[in-house]
């Protein structure tokens, strides 16, 4: 159980800035406190814009560090969280195993599952399968699968 480096969540930001711009910003959605009343639904979207990537950042790193220190029984704070943008295009088999590695380093406290932060990488994980090779030239058409021998030619749309 480890604390990511800066870098680590800066690569994840750089990829759901970098995705949202050919898929749509990317928004994820938080719980409602338990016994709150919303008139506004909307209060609960989150989004990621180069405005509230510090923000995001900072929440990423305070979630890892309340697992961290539930892990380890301490109570120590994160570090201060400035987003650096990461040159180059985000590769979704990389930015996948990101989201893994922050959630297998942030899950140990009882409060990860209805966190913001598990939100997010909810989000960007099923933003980043739709950018693997492959995934969007397979057409709706295609869909649902009626042919026996898909995995015999996969790929084809």
């Amino acid at each position: 159980m480890f604390l990511v480096e800066a870098d680590h969540i800066d690569a994840l930001l750089t990829a759901g800035l970098a995705y949202g711009r050919e898929l749509g910003t990317l928004t994820w959605y938080h719980p409602i406190p338990d016994g709150a009343a919303l008139d506004d639904l909307s209060a609960l979207a989150w989004r990621l814009t180069s405005d509230t990537a510090g923000r995001v950042g900072a929440m990423l790193l305070a979630e890892n560090a309340r697992s961290v220190n539930h892990a380890h029984q301490r109570d120590d704070w994160e570090p201060p969280y400035l987003f650096r943008e990461l040159a180059g295009d985000p590769d979704p088999v990389v930015v996948l195993k990101a989201i893994s590695c922050l959630e297998n380093q942030s899950c140990e406290h009882p409060g990860w599952p209805d966190s913001e932060a598990s939100a997010f990488c909810d989000a960007l994980h099923r933003m980043a399968v739709c950018m693997l090779p492959g995934w969007r030239q397979l057409t709706d058409a295609t869909w649902p699968i009626r042919d026996r021998r898909i995995f015999e030619q996969p790929n084809r749309a």
